[in-house]
C-alpha cells in the first residue's frame, strides 16, 4: 500500500457525517466523571470526534512524538443529542514551531441546514526527526523560560472542578480504542513514557466551566482559544478554573473570560482566553 501523501496547505478534507448518539455521549460523560445534560444540549466539544477523523488526512508521515499545540472553538449554535451533522475542513497553514511542523486545520460542522453550528481551529504538531534513542523528552516544567506561566486577571471566579484522571476513563472517553491516549505499548511506540492523557479531555474540561458560567451565551457565540502547556499522565489530579473579566478591552460587544487548568503540582496543562457575546 502507498504511503498518504503528505499534508498542504488548501488540502481539503473529506465530507464526513457525524452522529452525536446515545453512546458516545455515554463515553463522553463516563470518561470525564460529568453529569449528563437532562435538556437535550450536547457539551461543546463533544464535535471533537468529528474533527479527530481527520487525523489521517492532516498528519505528516512520522507520528512519533505528536501532539496537540493549540485549538480555537467558535460556537454559533447548540448541537442535540441523536442528531446527524456534516463535518469539512481544509488546512489553512503549515508552519514551524522549534522542531516541529505544525499543522493548522479547520473544520465545520455543519446541521441539516447548511449551518455552521461548531467551527474549530486545530494545531497539530509533528517532530520533524525521531528523537535520539526514541524517547520524547519534555522540559522541566518549572525550568522553562517564564515558568511562572501567567497572571490570573481580576474579575469573578467560576469553575473549581476537580478530577483524578485514571486510565480506565481515558479508555472510556476514547470509545475503548487502543491507542496513545489510552494504551502504554501504543504511546511507547509513539516515544512516550506513559499513555499521554489526550488533549480532547482536558479541554473538553475548559469548555465544561464556560457551559456552565455562560449557559446559553456560549451555545450561540462562544468563543474559546486554548494553549496547552505541559503534558497530562494517568493518575494526575486536575483543577479546572475560570475568571469572568467583563467586556473586552478591543470588543465591548463580548465578555472576556480566562480559564486555566493546573495539576496538583501547580504545573499548568494548559490556558485560554474565551468571550461570548454580552
Amino acid at each position: 500500500m502507498s504511503q498518504a501523501a503528505e499534508p498542504f496547505v488548501g488540502k481539503q478534507l473529506t465530507e464526513r457525517t457525524y452522529t452525536v448518539s446515545d453512546a458516545l455521549l455515554a463515553d463522553y460523560y463516563n470518561g470525564l466523571k460529568l453529569d449528563p445534560r437532562s435538556d437535550g444540549i450536547v457539551p461543546t466539544t463533544v464535535a471533537s470526534d468529528a474533527e479527530n477523523g481527520y487525523f489521517g488526512e492532516i498528519a505528516f508521515p512520522n507520528h512519533v512524538g505528536h501532539l496537540w499545540m493549540r485549538q480555537g472553538w467558535e460556537c454559533f449554535g447548540s448541537m442535540r443529542a441523536g442528531t446527524t451533522y456534516a463535518a469539512s475542513g481544509r488546512i489553512r497553514d503549515i508552519y514551524a514551531h522549534r522542531d516541529r511542523s505544525v499543522v493548522y486545520y479547520e473544520v465545520d460542522v455543519k446541521d441539516g441546514a447548511g449551518d455552521v453550528v461548531v467551527r474549530t481551529h486545530h494545531h497539530q504538531s509533528f517532530l520533524r526527526t525521531k528523537p535520539a534513542g526514541g524517547e520524547v523528552k519534555f522540559r522541566d516544567p518549572g525550568k522553562k523560560p517564564g515558568a511562572r506561566q501567567f497572571v490570573v486577571p481580576p474579575g469573578e471566579r467560576f469553575g473549581g472542578l476537580t478530577r483524578t484522571i485514571t486510565l480506565e476513563m481515558c479508555g472510556e472517553y476514547f470509545h475503548g480504542d487502543a491507542n496513545y491516549h489510552t494504551d502504554k505499548q501504543a504511546s511507547a511506540q509513539l516515544g512516550f513514557r506513559d499513555v499521554v492523557v489526550g488533549g480532547r479531555m482536558t479541554l473538553a474540561y475548559a469548555a465544561h466551566v464556560l457551559e456552565e458560567r455562560f449557559a446559553d451565551a456560549w451555545w450561540s457565540s462562544g468563543r474559546l482559544n486554548i494553549k496547552f502547556t505541559n503534558p497530562t499522565w494517568p493518575n494526575d489530579t486536575l483543577s479546572v478554573h475560570g475568571v469572568a473579566t467583563g467586556a473586552m478591552p478591543d470588543d465591548e460587544s463580548r465578555t472576556g473570560a480566562f480559564v486555566w487548568i493546573a495539576k496538583a503540582d501547580d504545573t499548568v496543562v494548559l490556558v485560554g482566553e474565551a468571550s461570548v457575546a454580552a
